[in-house]
């Protein structure tokens, strides 16, 4: 079976994550000869150690695209799996897939919709919260030819199949953090993460305490030394702009290795990890601050909420809890300017985190930390057993649903090869 997977593979980006994710479980399918078109996520960096199975299927990729152009034929392929937005999905193949991670919003756009109705087979998310942005949106469609009116919803299955836990060896970090007490932020500067309020609150927070800070793992796009300079700036002005303080603002900048960034979640000065988000299709970055065991201070919706709830025992009694600080938030109407075509949509709305609230959990995490601490540990045995990389592989491989003849499969390149010679 030719399988074609078109994805952001070799990009430092969740859905570069997301990628290789999908490829690992490719790999493990016997019978699938795979063709790799490796495609751009923004203007997110590539990395530069790609495994060499992944190398060599994108050139098998390339080769096949020279030929059909050459011969003036088509490229065929009986499976396809698009990792990405859905509007950008045209379909190449008898069945198509597109993983996603959804929207951050409560609905997603007429385009997405519309493409399910234009090829793609199945859709596969990390979270409920994505799931239901599209199950659950439906749109009018007026045809003035014939006068009549259509509400049109998804037209495919939508399955949800979350990030597995990773697991590194812990490196000593050559950071100096003066303050004991830390909190992490890692995410991109943009609206939706919402780290000028991040800044703002936790500095009219912690403003006299001088052994308190926050960490902030960002940037604009990428590692470059123009945007270090630029997120500097921006970060160097939001800060300004709260006045005189005691407490600490670190920015680290650049690219970290996993085992590094790792390290940072379970880095002893670091104590919690906090999001002022106004929504996420899975976060990353909290779910890794999770079964890392560090408490996490996060605004109580969208995908991550999927993650932050474990057992605990309380009044000699088992139940099931929200295993987080959890920052009460008003749902509203995304603004004006982050309307963005066919992706954030004009009416979709967001979680606007509640000031008072967030700066209630940052004290209520510093003041009680044991307890929080706790939590987090209780949260990290369930996360480490329920999302072991075994079982999201095997439901991954599951959700693609490829079950191929096993009739020998005969390489691409070398049947060229053989071609070519006869």
């Amino acid at each position: 079976m030719r399988v074609l997977l078109e994805a952001p593979i070799l990009t430092r980006s969740g859905y570069g994550e997301h990628s290789r994710l999908v490829y690992k479980a490719l790999k493990d399918i016997e019978g699938l000869d795979i063709f790799v078109n490796p495609l751009n996520w923004g203007n997110t960096s590539w990395i530069l150690d790609a495994e060499e199975n992944i190398i060599q299927d994108i050139t098998k990729y390339q080769s096949y695209a020279e030929i059909s152009k050459s011969n003036n034929t088509n490229q065929e392929y009986n499976y396809q799996i698009h990792v990405g937005i859905p509007n950008e999905f045209e379909k190449k193949a008898e069945y198509s897939v597109c993983v996603t991670a959804g929207i951050e919003t409560d609905r997603v756009s007429p385009a997405w919709i519309v493409k399910t109705h234009q090829g793609i087979n199945k859709i596969i998310v990390p979270s409920e919260h994505a799931k239901l942005g599209f199950v659950q949106t439906k749109y009018e469609v007026s045809n003035e030819r014939k006068q009549t009116k259509t509400v049109i919803g998804c037209n495919c299955p939508v399955e949800v199949v979350p990030y597995p836990v990773k697991h590194f060896e812990k490196e000593a970090l050559d950071i100096d953090f003066k303050t004991n007490f830390n909190f992490l932020t890692v995410a991109l500067l943009g609206a939706r993460k919402n780290i000028e309020n991040s800044i703002k609150w936790f500095v009219e927070e912690f403003r006299e305490n001088e052994d308190v800070g926050l960490i902030l793992k960002t940037s604009r796009a990428g590692s470059s030394v123009i945007d270090r300079k630029h997120t500097k700036q921006y970060i160097t002005m939001e800060v300004a702009k709260q006045g005189p303080r005691k407490c600490k603002i670190y920015l680290i900048h650049g690219d970290l290795t996993e085992s590094e960034l790792h390290s940072l979640y379970t880095h002893s000065k670091v104590k919690a990890y906090v999001s002022s988000t106004h929504g996420e299709g899975y976060g990353l970055p909290i779910f890794e601050a999770a079964y890392s065991g560090l408490p996490v201070i996060a605004t109580d919706w969208s995908g991550h909420l999927d993650f932050l709830t474990g057992n605990i025992r309380e009044n000699n009694k088992e139940k099931e809890k929200k295993l987080f600080a959890r920052v009460s938030y008003d749902l509203k109407e995304i603004e004006k300017q982050v309307v963005w075509e066919n992706i954030l949509i004009e009416g979709s709305k967001w979680a606007y985190p509640k000031e008072a609230s967030f700066k209630s959990q940052l004290q209520k995490v510093y003041k009680n930390y044991g307890m929080y601490k706790k939590w987090a540990q209780t949260l990290q045995k369930t996360v480490l057993r329920t999302h072991s990389p075994d079982i999201i592989n095997n439901k991954l491989k599951e959700a693609l649903g490829i079950e191929p003849e096993i009739p020998e499969v005969i390489d691409w390149m070398q049947s060229q090869q053989e071609i070519e010679t006869l």
